[in-house]
């Protein structure tokens, strides 16, 4: 009895992926799994494209959406981050350079939208409803939106993607000085904002953050995404030439062939030198 109370009090995340079930083995094979998956992607696999897209959908739609709300304009950026995991799959040669261009393209295309077309995220939270419910992790998005456009993309990067600050210097081709400055600044700036706002100090920003990563994309952008890939595939093929048979070599003519070629150069010739030449033609050697 009590080894089964004993076996009932070890924490879920062992008897997930703790030594129970081997969890060191399941962190390498949903890291190999990753690799596959992108090498499927390579293949123009769907099946791999799907399953890449259904793990790391959440975390696109955050990246973007935190930056460029919800509107048309954020659902336009969202599918645009996802034609071009298809579309690089065609070009690169590894899992890794997949990834590398396709984190590439998110950080370009997270540039200043303009006043238009910013986060406009309104919650339908009051103040009374937060400190009631203890949801800080609204608060927490609600501050992010007044961070400038590089600070976010660090902290996206780090918070939402998981990506050390080495990795996000080469995704945007900066300094890790840099990068590591700007993501001092931003969780400085919204740690102290929460402290202003009345959220206890016990609760840590990383904490707060993964509070907040319920959101996830509406069923019918996932639809759409989804039904886009073939689509997406044969805007991208180019027209192949129409291939020509290769030219057979000529047959040997033989001894007896090539008897029948001399005899009939011979006359070719006997009959020019029999003919007279016209007298225009006389003229005109004259002339010349």
């Amino acid at each position: 009895m009590r080894v089964w109370q004993g076996i009932l009090h070890i924490p879920a995340t062992y008897l997930r992926g703790g030594f129970l079930l081997g969890a060191y083995a399941e962190v390498k094979s949903r890291r190999f799994d990753t690799d596959a998956v992108l090498e499927k992607i390579l293949q123009h696999d769907k099946e791999g494209f799907v399953s890449f897209y259904e793990r790391y959908r959440g975390r696109v739609y955050r990246f973007i959406v935190r930056q460029y709300g919800t509107g048309e304009y954020g659902k336009a950026a969202y599918y645009s981050a996802w034609r071009h995991l298809v579309i690089s799959g065609l070009t690169n040669k590894t899992p890794k350079d997949l990834k590398l261009s396709f984190y590439q393209y998110l950080g370009k295309s997270v540039q200043t939208p303009g006043v238009a077309q910013s986060a406009d995220m309104q919650s339908n939270y009051l103040p009374r409803d937060i400190e009631q419910d203890g949801n800080w992790s609204l608060v927490l998005m609600e501050h992010f939106k007044h961070l400038p456009d590089d600070k976010k993309r660090y902290f996206l990067f780090k918070h939402e993607l998981g990506i050390s600050e080495t990795a996000i210097s080469k995704v945007l081709h900066v300094s890790r000085k840099r990068v590591e400055k700007g993501l001092r600044i931003a969780e400085s700036q919204l740690h102290e904002a929460m402290i202003d706002s009345g959220c206890p100090k016990r609760r840590s920003l990383e904490r707060l953050y993964r509070e907040s990563r319920v959101v996830k994309p509406p069923a019918s952008w996932d639809r759409e995404i989804i039904d886009s890939y073939n689509m997406w595939l044969k805007q991208t093929e180019q027209p192949g030439q129409p291939k020509q048979a290769p030219a057979e070599p000529a047959a040997s003519p033989g001894l007896v062939g090539k008897l029948g070629l001399i005899k009939d150069q011979v006359r070719s010739k006997i009959s020019t030198l029999g003919k007279r030449s016209s007298p225009k033609g006389a003229r005109v050697r004259k002339v010349t």
